[in-house]
């Protein structure tokens, strides 16, 4: 506890660790929005390769 008439601003190391985080947090929102995009774009062209296929035999 602080003794009477003295204000505690602020702990030095979470000043310090706050800005660290705010890049850890884009890099994984990047690799996160990459993932969701190659798994859309890879369920599409799975599509297309059954719908093919489909086509193929009843032909």
């Amino acid at each position: 506890m602080t003794p009477v008439g003295e204000q505690l601003l602020a702990h030095h190391p979470v000043l310090f660790a706050v800005p660290a985080f705010v890049p850890a947090v884009v890099v994984v929102a990047v690799v996160l929005y990459i993932a969701r995009k190659d798994r859309r774009e890879e369920a599409e062209e799975r599509e297309l390769l059954e719908r093919g296929l489909d086509d193929q035999e009843d032909s």
